[in-house]
């Protein structure tokens, strides 16, 4: 049976993810939706939108992503990380409010901004706030929990969007916006935030919630409490946030190392092609002439990557991080090139009749092996790897570098696709999911069930197996 902390700690974690699934559930809303409002019968009063407005659909959320990396990581450092949950949660109400009564292009516009500023808040506070609440042991395993309801987000969305009435969906959406803000009401503040802000009696408190500990504390609180404060001794007693600017605090070995390692990781993504994957389903099944319904085929993806999701949080504590990136990153590379190869033999008029699965299996098998690695595990070592006084900072500007990555990888996907091919795009996926491999292998620690001063003594060691290498950097 689970102590009562990690009951807490999962409890905490479901809470503050159900913003992860309203925001899986804005992704899977997308594609059949796209669909709708290209034909007749759209519910826009406005009339059909065009393929490039459609595009622009597709890609201008990441525009509110952008907006709340920089909003939702200064409300963290500033009012906290529970301050920024609630902050998400109001976002979240108001974007599904908009659909209700979007009758033209710009409120859906208005709803996809909205929409996509929630999702950079949830990759920006989430990740570090269950971070911050979690012992080391099962720190991986809750870390994934983003990725799990994120995919069953993702899944309602296709399969309610696909048999239910176009407002319905947005009024279930509606009453799941107001269970999560509800939830976060109730949760303790992170205890390493509080302890940052020498808030020492309501930090202890937050973290005999988050660890089950009555009044009379136990060997291994006591000297939890006390790595905490030594952790966070060496921060000014004004604002941690100046710490974080400070370029002194970003030039030491560790840190620097660790930056460099986020920078990179958090491209390996949107460089898979399984962003563009769930945007535009629907079109690449038909581009590549599976003979199943796009629908079908989307529920089917959509299924297979929260399977992908699972596995990750029940492996990802026994594995390790590095293990899973280097297999996700292989297997992204070889189904992304099988797929490529498939739509040219397509193209060039060979009979592939008995292989009419090979479309479905093959970008099924790109979803489910990226939900087990490089879709969830650089967000997890990223807090994992970064000193506290400048792991908001640095988070923020790698979610920027993501976000900036992934909106122009899906604004001009189609523009690319329809200039030379399907299958030269998934060829130059496949290339970059090599090049994240040896990445891994090469410069990516592991930090599966380590703290972070032994993770910061890893980074900081030199090691002679190391080769010095610039070919390899991405």
């Amino acid at each position: 049976m689970l102590s009562k902390g990690i009951r807490n700690q999962y409890f905490a974690t479901i809470c503050a993810n159900l913003a992860t699934l309203i925001y899986g559930l804005s992704i899977g809303w997308l594609s059949p939706n796209l669909e709708l409002l290209l034909s007749p019968a759209t519910p826009l009063s406005s009339g059909t939108i065009t393929p490039s407005e459609a595009g622009w659909i597709g890609s201008i959320g990441t525009v509110g992503c952008v907006l709340a990396v920089l909003i939702c990581g200064w409300v963290a450092e500033i009012a906290g990380r529970k301050a920024a949950l609630m902050l998400i949660g109001v976002t979240q109400l108001a974007s599904w409010v908009v659909v209700i009564f979007a009758s033209n292009l710009n409120m859906i516009y208005t709803f996809r901004i909205l929409g996509g500023f929630a999702g950079g808040g949830t990759l920006s506070v989430i990740p570090l706030f269950v971070s911050e609440i979690s012992e080391d042991k099962i720190r991986g395993s809750l870390g994934a929990v983003l990725s799990i309801t994120c995919n069953i987000g993702i899944l309602l969305g296709f399969i309610l969007c696909y048999y239910l009435e176009y407002y319905t969906v947005s009024y279930i959406a509606l009453a799941c916006c107001i269970l999560y803000s509800v939830g976060c009401m109730f949760l303790p503040e992170s205890p390493q935030y509080l302890f940052t802000k020498e808030k020492k009696d309501r930090a202890i408190r937050s973290l005999r919630f988050y660890r089950g500990e009555a009044d009379n504390e136990s060997s291994k609180f006591i000297s939890e409490v006390a790595r905490f404060k030594e952790m966070h001794s060496n921060a000014p007693k004004d604002s941690t946030r100046k710490v974080q600017l400070h370029i002194k605090d970003l030039l030491n070995k560790p840190t620097l190392k660790g930056i460099l390692i986020c920078v990179i990781v958090m491209m390996f993504h949107p460089m898979s092609g399984s962003v563009t994957l769930i945007t535009f389903t629907d079109s690449i099944f038909r581009e590549s002439g599976s003979d199943l319904p796009p629908a079908t085929c989307a529920m089917i993806v959509a299924a297979i990557q929260l399977v992908g999701s699972y596995v990750s949080s029940v492996t990802v504590d026994n594995a390790g991080r590095k293990v899973l990136l280097i297999t996700s990153a292989l297997g992204c590379a070889i189904c992304s090139a099988t797929m490529g190869t498939y739509t040219f033999l397509n193209v060039s008029g060979v009979d592939l009749t008995y292989f009419k699965w090979i479309p479905v299996t093959t970008l099924s098998g790109l979803v489910f092996i990226t939900a087990i690695g490089i879709g969830i595990v650089p967000f997890i070592i990223m807090p994992e790897i970064l000193e506290p006084r400048v792991r908001g900072f640095v988070i923020t500007w790698c979610l920027l570098e993501f976000h900036a990555v992934a909106f122009l990888v899906v604004k001009f996907f189609p523009t690319v696709v329809e200039k030379i091919g399907l299958y030269p795009v998934m060829w130059f996926f496949s290339c970059c999911c090599v090049a994240s491999a040896l990445f891994v292998i090469f410069y990516v620690p592991e930090t599966k069930g380590k703290s972070f001063e032994e993770i910061t003594e890893s980074l900081d060691s030199e090691k002679k197996t190391v080769p010095k290498r610039t070919s390899l950097d991405v």
